[in-house]
């Protein structure tokens, strides 16, 4: 009798539960992976850029990089829409570094690799402070969730040493467990 009576108990709770538990919930994924190809010579660093999600440094290559990560999903909330990788870098490129002396920005290049499309070109300026021209190497990569801003930097007189790796580090993005 005592069993009949808890068992019934148990089962008018669980039924009054449902009935207040009416509210549908969606599942919403957070977090991402990346990898890309680096060079040995660079090592993990902080302090280049505070947007950026990852950069990498040689002091004795005088070589920087720093990425950044735009969600498409967070672009939508603030309703910016980019058609493509074009689109985005066309966005990105018109207002990065304008304001320095001797900028000129090489045409940009298209291609995709492993499902990854990207933009990439070469920006140069004087700098005012080091007394020199700076090269910077900038791919734009898109995947299905987002937009990678892949930027590397040096002396443009290094830029010759360097130049190579950096292209091939910009092309490299592979995005594993992509909500």
């Amino acid at each position: 009798m005592f069993k009949n009576i808890l068992f019934a108990a148990s089962f008018i709770q669980m039924i009054s539960g449902l009935a207040f538990a009416q509210t549908t919930f969606n599942t919403v994924k957070t977090g991402h992976t990346v990898s890309f190809s680096v060079p040995e010579y660079m090592s993990r660093t902080t302090g280049i850029n505070d947007a950026s999600f990852l950069q990498f440094k040689s002091i004795p290559k005088d070589v920087y990089t720093y990425m950044i990560e735009d969600s498409k999903v967070e672009l939508d909330i603030v309703e910016m829409k980019f058609t493509s990788v074009m689109d985005f870098y066309e966005f990105f490129i018109k207002d990065f570094l304008i304001s320095e002396k001797k900028r000129k920005v090489s045409t940009p290049v298209s291609l995709t690799k492993d499902g990854v499309n990207y933009v990439q070109s070469e920006l140069t300026y004087f700098d005012k402070e080091a007394d020199s021209e700076i090269y910077y190497n900038i791919t734009i990569a898109e995947t299905t969730g987002h937009f990678y801003k892949i930027l590397s930097f040096t002396s443009e007189e290094n830029s010759i040493n360097v130049k190579a790796d950096l292209t091939a580090l910009g092309s490299s993005l592979k995005e594993v467990n992509c909500p």
